[in-house]
Order: structure tokens, then C-alpha cells, then sequence
């Protein structure tokens, strides 16, 4: 089984880097989700001081004191940039989860998928290189979606070390994992592509507004503040934060607890259907 998978996913990969249009785009995104998204919401500049304050270097000092202390108190840091840069992160590998049920409905449509289901490898490996290939694909572009973050000044939080890249990624990756298991199985159920696309865009915006990601839930109103903290998109943004930039978490062991969760009752449920799928062809 895995030297199945591993083959399989060898194949997800060459076919990913040797697409030169799609390799390219997808290695083009996440800078342009950076230097154009990222930027545009440059919240400093709504806080300026006055003309009056400002021409006063003692009242510009007070203000500018207690605009940053209101910016460390909903952010958790003073610059509104890194805040957001580290909760596209998240964003991005939502997104890139769709990519798993997208290459399962072009290989039914192609017919490959059908050839490899007469062929005796293990069902379970054709799910789980699929999966994989996502994870590997998040891993390399939220790469350089972090470096480019950094050398647009986003702020990592001091004495930041291997462990916390480690698990930042870690929570990157459960995000990856658990969304393309979901397109996976709705994938080889669905008869068209569009039914996979239409999904993709009804389910990921809500998850990625309705949450933590780009604003914080305090500044929600009420009702979608319940809604954001019932989203795991939440959990994962502030994990992010907690380890890239030091932002406190309030229940640290429950954001993780609840999101391992839900990524292991998505993984074993779609394997489930997936193979099942797989095994009444």
C-alpha cells in the first residue's frame, strides 16, 4: 500500500510541476495574495492622528501610544499586516484543499481513473495520494507565502524557533488534510465538475469570512461571532498566530483538541466512502 501511494503520488507531483501555466500560477498566487490583498488592508493608515495632534510631537507620541495599545489588544501585535499575513496562511491552504476533489473529477473524466481501479492496487492508495499531494503542494507554497510575508514586514514574534515553524505548519497541514478529504469524497460521488466548484465557493468563502483569519471575532457582529467561534478556520488562524507571532490563545489545548478532531472524523470518513466508491465500480 505504500509504495502504491507513494507511486501515486509521485504522479501528483510530476504532473503538477510539469504543468509549466499551473505551476507558475499557483507559485504567482500566493504573491499576489500577499502584495496585493495583504497590502490593500493596511489598517495604520486609518488611525493617523489629526493634523492638529500631529503637529504637537507630545500629543502625536500619546496618540500613536494609544492606537498601538488598542492595535496589541485586538491583534495581538501592533502592525495589522502581520496579523492578516499570518491568517492567510490558513486561507490559502482552504483553498488549496480543492485541489484534491479538482484532479479526482478530471481523472474520471479522462478515464485514468478508470484504468486504475482494473489494476490491484489497494483502493485506500488512490484516496490517500490525493490527500498527499495537497499537503505537499500547501507545504511549498505556504513557504513562500511566509517569505514573502517577512520581506513585506511581517513581524514574527521574538525568539521564534524551529518548533514553532514546526507547528505552524503542523496546523497548516491538519487545514490541508481536512478540507481536500472533504472535496475528495464529494468528488467521487459527483457526476460534474461543476457541482465540485459551485461547493468550493459556497463552502470556503464563509469558512474563510467567518473567521478569525482576516479580522478578529471580538469585532463581529454578535451573531457571526457565534457562527466564527464554531469555525474551525478559527481555531487553525489563531494556532498560526500563536506560534509565528506570539499572539495568547485562550484555550490553547481545546483549539487543537477540536480540530484534531474534526480533521480525523473527515479523514476516516471520506477514506470510507472514497474506497467504498471505488470498490462497487
Amino acid at each position: 500500500m505504500i509504495g502504491a501511494t507513494l507511486t501515486l503520488l509521485y504522479r501528483e507531483i510530476k504532473k503538477w510541476v510539469n504543468r509549466k501555466p499551473v505551476f507558475v500560477v499557483s507559485l504567482i498566487t500566493p504573491i499576489i495574495w500577499i502584495a496585493l490583498f495583504g497590502k490593500s488592508l493596511n489598517l495604520q493608515s486609518l488611525f493617523q492622528p489629526p493634523p492638529g495632534v500631529a503637529q504637537n510631537p507630545a500629543f502625536a507620541s500619546v496618540y500613536k501610544s494609544m492606537v498601538e495599545k488598542r492595535m496589541l489588544e485586538l491583534f495581538g501585535t501592533t502592525d495589522y499586516f502581520t496579523y492578516m499575513s499570518s491568517g492567510m496562511l490558513v486561507a490559502f491552504s482552504l483553498f488549496q484543499g480543492l485541489f484534491s476533489g479538482v484532479s479526482i473529477i478530471f481523472d474520471k473524466r479522462l478515464g485514468y481513473l478508470d484504468r486504475l481501479l482494473v489494476t490491484p492496487i489497494p483502493r485506500i492508495s488512490i484516496w490517500a495520494s490525493k490527500i498527499l499531494a495537497v499537503i505537499v503542494r500547501v507545504t511549498v507554497l505556504s513557504t513562500i507565502l511566509l517569505v514573502v510575508a517577512i520581506a513585506m514586514g511581517m513581524q514574527l514574534k521574538e525568539g521564534i524557533g524551529l518548533v514553532d515553524l514546526l507547528g505552524a505548519w503542523l496546523v497548516i497541514v491538519l487545514v490541508a488534510a481536512g478540507i481536500s478529504s472533504l472535496y475528495a469524497m464529494i468528488s467521487f460521488y459527483a457526476s460534474h465538475q461543476e457541482v465540485v466548484f459551485t461547493l468550493g465557493n459556497l463552502l470556503n468563502l464563509p469558512l474563510m469570512f467567518a473567521s478569525s483569519a482576516l479580522f478578529p471575532v471580538e469585532q463581529m457582529p454578535s451573531w457571526m461571532q457565534k457562527i466564527a467561534k464554531a469555525n474551525p478556520v478559527t481555531y487553525a488562524a489563531d494556532l498560526v498566530r500563536h506560534y509565528l507571532i506570539g499572539r495568547a490563545v485562550n484555550d490553547y489545548w481545546k483549539s487543537i483538541g477540536l480540530l484534531v478532531a474534526l480533521v480525523a472524523v473527515l479523514l476516516v470518513l471520506s477514506a470510507w466512502l472514497s474506497v467504498r466508491w471505488m470498490e462497487s465500480r
